[in-house]
């Protein structure tokens, strides 16, 4: 273990002990209701989806309603982002063309990320349309978290209430989760990444020319050695930002794995030990790409 990987580690420690009372305060205001800063923004927001949802917000759910809910909701969201996949060829955002999802690897993906455990056994630069990774697998990054949490809060209620069937309302739950707690993070957490230079915006894949010229040899079926001089690299761009904002953990890696593979990044062996946003911010002035391109 290298001293910065020690540094980070203790700092991650750091920051949850210093969020802990704060954040659970306030999460305790949100799912019982209370008074909190924020009612006056999402508090119209909340109504008006109950409204258009048909959801009585009053109502309570026992234990096996609760959980109907969960599970419908989860194999309709998982339905919907399989069907996504598989049809992304004729959705818009498919600036590069990519092909639809193998039935397979889409409802491998489609599960995986209902379940939030956002296993990729795929590239998501070569794989994923940026409407499939905005509307399916950014959307589970958050909405699945939000679900997660609303079950979290029923299992406590179900400890506490003694002398109650009722578990609380898991369409309520989950709203709160998204808007309250889930939504502010992402949004912060979004600019920040944009202010680093991680890309934001619908371009289409950037031709870079390599400064530095590669050669790859390969050997074909026949036993034969062909030898290739590769002279550019393609880029990735998307809407990066405001998509791992929501996945954090693994977005650093995605990120880092990213910005290491670019000729900017290459052609400076120390930037593969810097931060990821240190590097991605090079990037972007580097390849002149906009920080802030359209949502």
């Amino acid at each position: 273990m290298t001293n910065n990987g020690w540094f980070q580690i203790i700092l991650f420690l750091l920051v949850v002990l210093a969020l802990t009372k704060p954040l659970g305060a306030f999460m305790t205001r949100v799912f019982n209701r209370e008074k909190t800063f924020l009612d006056f923004l999402l508090c119209p927001v909340e109504k008006l989806l109950y409204r258009l949802t048909g959801v009585d917000d009053t109502s309570e759910m026992p234990w096996s309603e609760y959980a109907s809910a969960m599970l419908i909701f989860s194999g309709v969201t998982l339905a919907l982002t399989y069907l996504i996949e598989r049809i992304q060829n004729h959705l818009p955002l498919n600036p590069q063309k990519l092909a639809a999802v193998a039935p397979d690897l889409a409802f491998n993906t489609a599960a995986s990320f209902t379940t939030n455990t956002n296993w990729q056994a795929y590239v998501p630069e070569t794989t994923m349309s940026y409407l499939t990774q905005m509307a399916g697998l950014a959307y589970h990054n958050f909405i699945s978290a939000a679900v997660g949490i609303a079950l979290a809060i029923a299992i406590v209620r179900g400890i506490a209430r003694r002398e109650k069937n009722t578990i609380g309302n898991f369409w309520v739950d989950m709203t709160r989760a998204a808007l309250w707690v889930l939504l502010p993070a992402c949004l912060v957490g979004a600019l920040f990444l944009v202010s680093q230079g991680v890309v934001q915006n619908f371009k289409p894949y950037t031709t870079a020319q390599l400064v530095d010229p590669q050669t790859l040899q390969t050997t074909g079926s026949d036993g034969k050695a062909t030898t290739q001089v590769i002279k550019e690299q393609t880029i990735a761009q998307g809407p990066t930002a405001s998509q791992e904002a929501c996945s954090w953990p693994a977005s650093r890696r995605r990120i880092r794995r990213r910005l290491a593979e670019t000729p900017y990044c290459r052609a400076k062996g120390t930037m593969s030990r810097l931060p990821a946003t240190w590097r991605a911010r090079k990037f972007a002035l580097a390849s002149r790409t906009p920080l802030f391109g359209p949502w």
